[in-house]
Order: structure tokens, then C-alpha cells, then sequence
């Protein structure tokens, strides 16, 4: 499946989808900071599942966002 990237208060953000057995969709997310350094914020503690990749994907992008905001940058206000 395609990668999906975003790039959000100085942090890149990584969406993988994937599709299970069962036909759900799933997203593994990573973090990392523009310069390269690798923040690898995975926020994977209850993993929902999405019918459609596009809901997945939307899915993974916010959570990578909030984990961003809650403990990489929760003091910038860009």
C-alpha cells in the first residue's frame, strides 16, 4: 500500500495502511522530525479499523498530530 506523508508543526508525519484478513484497514504511523531525526511517536494503543483506506489513512494522519501536539511540540503555536 502507498505511504502516505505529512508534514505538521516541524514533524513529518508517516501513514502506512494496511488491509487485514478480514478486509478491515489498519495504519501503522511513525513520527520524525524535518531535520531527520527520527521521534518515532507511534500512537498505536487502541487501533481502530476503518472500512476504507481513505478513513484509515485520515485516522492516521490525526493521530500522528495529536502525539505531536501532546509530546513533540505541545508549546508551538504555529
Amino acid at each position: 500500500m502507498q505511504m502516505h506523508s505529512l508534514m505538521h508543526k516541524g514533524y513529518e508525519i508517516n501513514v502506512q495502511p494496511e488491509q487485514t484478513g478480514l478486509g478491515v484497514w489498519r495504519t501503522k504511523v511513525s513520527v520524525r522530525s524535518a531535520d531527520g531525526e527520527v521521534a518515532e511517536v507511534r500512537p498505536e494503543a487502541v487501533q481502530p479499523e476503518w472500512l476504507t483506506e481513505a478513513e484509515a489513512v485520515r485516522d492516521g494522519i490525526e493521530r500522528g498530530m495529536h502525539s505531536i501536539e501532546r509530546e513533540l511540540a505541545p508549546d508551538d503555536e504555529t
